[in-house]
């Protein structure tokens, strides 16, 4: 599990908690090197713009995004009450 928050300096910020699913870690760890920095890039972006756009809000339920990075289709979950964002799915096009 890795953490991704704010500055120790930014008050009212909470770190979000960036999770793989089980199930997509080999998927990753079959990624090239760039790709893979770029997949886990966003991740750790949307982890910070999640945790500064939803500090001192109204509860809100999760929900589910999907994003092309680098080729890449990643389904995301986003439960900001729980400050966590997970990676749920990951494909790559098949090349033609």
């Amino acid at each position: 599990m890795t953490l991704a928050g704010p500055p120790h300096d930014s008050p009212g910020l909470q770190a979000f908690t960036v999770l793989i699913a089980r199930g997509v870690q080999s998927t990753v760890d079959g990624l090239s090197a760039e790709v893979r920095r770029a997949v886990l890039a966003e991740l750790f972006r949307m982890g910070t713009q999640a945790s500064e756009n939803h500090s001192g809000h109204t509860p809100c339920p999760p929900y589910t995004l999907r994003l092309d990075v680098a080729d890449c289709r990643m389904h995301v979950e986003l439960d900001p009450m729980r400050t966590r964002l997970s990676l749920t799915g990951l494909t790559r096009p098949r090349p033609h």
